[in-house]
């Protein structure tokens, strides 16, 4: 997984990408001929978009399992999936998906994620490496819910209550197309979990039972 400095930098990158260019350009005209956009009013454009977008995404119904009482986690699977810049396992299977750090491997092909202690206590977390298919290019938001019972979950390179939102367009760690977003995944105690996953044209929902080792 990516160093603390890399979650750093991907979140700088998000913020970036979120706040909309201020810097001008100046440029003479020919009288009576119609000036073309210039590459920063088009950059302009698809942040003002993204933006939108993001914000219509953060406004969609959630619709999360709903476990009754006695019922078993219904962990979602994981494939592996490997490229030349990532590789492990990944839950559920649609264009954005998490890879989460295991050991054994068939632990996450389950559907499981070991806690482990953190730096903030009493977090503990799962460590993820969220990423997108090259055919994807744009938004997505996750957010996050504990099905079994009531009790906190944050996302981010830090623990943070609210959701993830990604713009479209590359991130800090895109390689050819692949996009990718380093973080975590905090919680205060085992249970079962889960992350609703909105882009333009799919919602899904990744289920994970999160353990003790």
């Amino acid at each position: 997984m990516r160093r603390s400095a890399a979650l750093a930098a991907a979140a700088a990158a998000v913020a970036l990408l979120m706040s909309a260019c201020t810097a001008g350009s100046s440029s003479s005209t020919v009288p009576g001929k119609h000036r073309s956009a210039s590459p920063l009013a088009s950059h302009d454009g698809a942040q003002r978009r993204s933006t939108a977008s993001l914000a219509v995404l953060l406004k969609r119904p959630l619709h999360f399992p709903v476990l009754r009482p006695g019922q078993q986690c219904p962990a979602t699977p994981g494939t592996p999936v490997n490229t030349a810049y990532f590789g492990g396992i990944a839950l559920g299977g649609g264009p954005i998906r998490p890879i989460i750090a295991q050991e054994p491997p068939r632990v996450a092909r389950r559907g499981i994620a070991y806690l482990a202690p953190t730096s903030v206590p009493p977090w503990l977390g799962i460590k993820t490496l969220w990423f997108s298919v090259p055919a994807y290019q744009g938004p997505f938001v996750i957010r996050a819910k504990r099905l079994d019972h009531a009790g906190p979950i944050a996302l981010g390179g830090a623990p943070r209550m609210a959701p993830l939102a990604v713009p479209s367009g590359p991130t800090i760690s895109d390689s050819d197309g692949w996009r990718t977003y380093p973080g975590g995944t905090w919680v205060m105690s085992p249970g079962c979990y889960a992350w609703q996953v909105d882009g333009l044209t799919f919602s899904e929902e990744i289920v994970i039972k999160a353990v003790l080792r």
